[in-house]
């Protein structure tokens, strides 16, 4: 096995996508009006973004007050020029939506998440204290900081700001 192979296996794994999920799912129950649950198309998205170093300074770089479309336009901006990488998020989000189920699966097997109708539900808002690395906390409160962005949009509007197709 390469050192390249292994370190994707260190990064693209269902334990740490888990994490992922369930900080996406508690920013999004936080932030929904009527804290209504995630719905499970949303939760393919997070995987794409935050474990994608480029999409994910994005995501670090910008504001939690600014929101979605504050995140996709900078893609856009002259000085980053990086419209592809936006483009990109849909083709990251079929090649790791095995990973993604893969994640839901663990969260749900570990009492992170919850799924109902088609529903991931948050049964613990605690954010973890001890014992995580710091790369790995900041990935945690971008997904956390995605989730709140996208509860406050409709699942059409996320689809297009982020250019997606659920």
């Amino acid at each position: 096995m390469s050192i390249l192979t292994q370190e994707v296996r260190n990064i693209q794994n269902p334990a740490l996508g888990a994490g992922l999920l369930w900080r996406f799912a508690c920013g999004y129950v936080g932030s929904h009006p009527t804290h209504d649950p995630v719905p499970l198309p949303l939760a393919f998205l997070v995987l794409p973004i935050v474990m994608h170093e480029q999409t994910e300074e994005f995501v670090h770089t910008t504001k939690k007050a600014s929101g979605l479309r504050a995140f996709a336009g900078k893609f856009g901006k002259s000085e980053n020029s990086k419209q592809d990488i936006l483009l990109s998020i849909h083709d990251r989000m079929l090649a790791l939506r095995h990973l993604t189920v893969d994640s839901i699966r663990l969260a749900m097997a570990t009492r992170l998440l919850h799924l109902n109708a088609a529903n991931l539900i948050p049964l613990s808002e605690t954010e973890a204290a001890a014992g995580i690395p710091p790369d790995v906390k900041r990935m945690m409160k971008n997904a956390e900081k995605l989730g709140c962005w996208c509860g406050l949009l409709t699942m059409h509007e996320v689809s297009t700001t982020l250019k997606v197709r659920f």
